[in-house]
């Protein structure tokens, strides 16, 4: 079987490819950007497509590349872009029109092209890496959420088209890995409000997948993987 994991450059997009690997998966990863890490995908197999989902092209050329293929039967839609709204209001359009392109118009021509393929597959499944604070926008990350949430509604609407042949669900990270760019004082504070008060890591989400992937009995459902943060910010 074959998966295929946007977003695979760095942090939760190559650690799933690697266990997926490990699990005995054919996987395919788009990535943005190069990184002298890629190599250790390709060391163990993984078919590499770089691609910027802003542009509906490149989003045009993973599916090419899958199309070699007869054996797609998961994808993972973890690619995201991410950062604070800006003061100006020209960027805050443009920052929406890249969140927009990058968390719902690449995952909707992923999912439109490819679930005949995924549909011949006996338990094709797709899953949506979405956010727990779709339920708790912030203002300075209105783009971010919104078009998070939106990711959200898109997955719920191709559970109910593409079912019963193909699976649709989502999972909600929250505080699994901090950015290198929060300080001690923002993680104690994000913990503070956790209740499990510890940072997840990387294996929680792939544990989630690995459920998805074998109950097939679930489609529309979104699992939190937030070490029950959303109680605090919900």
């Amino acid at each position: 079987m074959r998966a295929l994991v946007t977003g695979c450059g760095r942090r939760l997009g190559f650690y799933l490819c690697e266990q997926l690997v490990a699990a005995g998966w054919q996987v395919m990863g788009s990535y943005r950007s190069e990184r002298p890490e890629l190599d250790r995908l390709r060391d163990v197999g993984v078919e590499l497509v770089q691609a910027d989902f802003t542009r509906e092209e490149e989003v045009g050329a993973v599916v090419t590349a899958l199309a070699a293929h007869e054996d797609l039967a998961l994808i993972i839609h973890n690619a995201s872009a991410f950062e604070p709204q800006a003061a100006d209001p020209a960027v805050q359009l443009a920052q929406f029109e890249q969140f927009y392109r990058v968390h719902m118009a690449a995952p909707f021509q992923l999912n439109r092209a490819l679930a005949p393929a995924l549909a011949r597959q006996p338990n094709g499944g797709i899953i949506h890496i979405t956010d727990i604070y779709i339920h708790a926008p912030a203002p300075q990350f209105a783009a971010y959420v919104a078009t998070k949430a939106g990711a959200h509604s898109l997955a719920m609407s191709f559970a109910r088209e593409l079912a019963p042949a193909v699976r649709v669900n989502t999972i909600e990270p929250g505080p699994i890995l901090f950015l290198d760019e929060h300080g001690d004082d923002w993680r104690q504070q994000v913990l503070a409000k956790t209740p499990l008060a510890r940072e997840g890591g990387l294996e929680p989400i792939w544990q989630a997948v690995q459920m998805l992937m074998k109950n097939d009995y679930m489609t529309g459902a979104s699992i939190r993987v937030d070490g029950g943060r959303a109680l605090a910010v919900i």
